[in-house]
């Protein structure tokens, strides 16, 4: 009878020892995977993204997202394009385009 008393705290520690080891690494991967996952969800918010554009075009049809420089943006870059930094910089802008005419979103 001793000698099973002497086990059970040996057999404890073990199974102790064999949780830490291999059940707790595989719960942090899975909380690294939810990381990736939000990582990878936020990168696609970040930035601007195209508008839906459904019943947008009012009767026209194909309505699709397009990417719209202002004319006087567009007239003011091409006249000053010297490759200066800020010079350079453009404001673009989405908007629902069907045919040649522009809507908003």
């Amino acid at each position: 009878m001793a000698a099973t008393s002497r086990i059970y705290p040996i057999a404890l520690t073990l199974a102790f020892i064999f949780f830490i080891t291999f059940l707790i690494p595989s719960v942090g991967a899975v909380e690294s995977g939810d990381s990736e996952r939000w990582l990878q969800q936020s990168k696609m918010v970040l930035g601007s993204r195209p508008p839906r554009c459904v019943n947008k075009c009012l009767s026209c049809r194909p309505c699709m997202a397009a990417l719209v420089i202002p004319s006087h943006q567009w007239n003011k870059f091409k006249a000053t394009n010297h490759g200066d930094g800020d010079d350079n910089y453009y404001l673009l802008s989405w908007k629902c385009k069907c045919g040649d005419k522009l809507f908003q979103p």
